[in-house]
């Protein structure tokens, strides 16, 4: 029998794959191409499907340019919105900030900040846990350590000793770097994350499509998605493309699209992750996410929020 007690407390990690995944808005034209069978598909230049997952996995670029988001100073523009079960708006928080680092630590100074409604508790804390953890991720208080080095994968670290917090948060990072493996402690769907082992991708559609990112940066497009033919209830990542830079063969954009109802909780989310390419570094410019999540005798959550990196500085000069 399912302890009631400890639903918020799994349906939190599963909201936490928030921060991951993308944006309604992200134009249709990205995903238009034709579907290729795996075994079938190779590409002209000699990548096929298995070398894209195997960079796929192995990728340092997407971790590293995180990690550059708190070694560069920037200026970031950021919106959290708050809905009802009818996507009415109840709540808003608009925030501008300078993100400060002189190369090995860094401090963030909010410049502004307007909220409608009640977005905050009565103690200051956040109502709403994906606005706290969006907070914890992108926000941190006081001063903190800076290092964008970078020589392996992602890999998921121990969750032994950690607070729940600091687990949820772990969970993140593994999907957030290192998508279609399993993570750890995710009840129900750990293992139907992990899109590339041999149980799971016999669910998808793999495609390589050369094309350019934004009309501008030549790209190679590697993107999985569900089989039409495949009951919903079978995965939980129903997309994941990815643009790799030709050029370098780094991560330049990402996105995300996940869905699943198990007795426990139920949720749909989406995320788009942008980088820019700046003084030999691969900077984020934009995050968006658009995700509802449910759990029994709790209230659930419906968000979209959006952070705009700019004015990126180089510590070298």
């Amino acid at each position: 029998m399912c302890n009631l007690k400890n639903i918020p407390i799994k349906l939190k990690t599963i909201s936490l794959s928030l921060l991951l995944w993308s944006s309604f808005l992200f134009s249709q034209n990205i995903y238009d191409t034709a579907i290729v069978d795996t075994v079938a598909l190779k590409y002209k230049k000699g990548f096929d499907v298995t070398d894209f997952i195997k960079m796929t996995k192995a990728d340092t670029s997407f971790y590293r340019a995180f990690k550059n988001l708190k070694m560069y100073p920037h200026t970031s523009s950021n919106t959290i919105e708050i809905f009802d079960k009818e996507w009415s708006e109840v709540g808003k928080i608009n925030r501008h900030a300078n993100h400060f680092s002189n190369g090995s630590s860094g401090w963030i100074t909010i410049t502004n900040e307007k909220t409608n409604g009640k977005v905050y508790r009565k103690n200051g804390t956040h109502k709403y846990f994906t606005a706290e953890m969006y907070d914890r991720v992108f926000f941190k208080e006081g001063e903190f350590p800076v290092d964008n080095t970078v020589n392996t994968s992602y890999s998921q670290e121990s969750l032994k000793g950690l607070s729940t917090k600091d687990k949820y948060y772990e969970k993140l990072k593994t999907f957030m770097f290192s998508p279609g493996t399993k993570v750890k402690g995710v009840p129900f769907i750990g293992r139907k994350l992990d899109i590339f082992s041999d149980k799971m991708s016999r669910y998808y559609d793999f495609t390589i499509e050369k094309t350019f990112f934004k009309d501008t940066v030549p790209c190679y497009k590697f993107s999985c998605k569900k089989k039409p033919d495949v009951p919903e209830k079978k995965v939980t990542i129903t997309r994941l493309v990815t643009f790799y830079d030709r050029r370098t063969m780094n991560i330049i954009a990402r996105t995300y699209a996940l869905k699943d109802i198990t007795p426990m909780f139920s949720f749909d989310m989406k995320m788009f992750i942008e980088l820019n390419y700046n003084f030999g570094e691969y900077l984020p410019v934009k995050i968006k996410y658009n995700g509802e999540w449910d759990v029994p005798f709790k209230k659930g959550e419906q968000i979209k929020f959006e952070m705009n990196c700019f004015k990126y500085e180089n510590l070298n000069n």
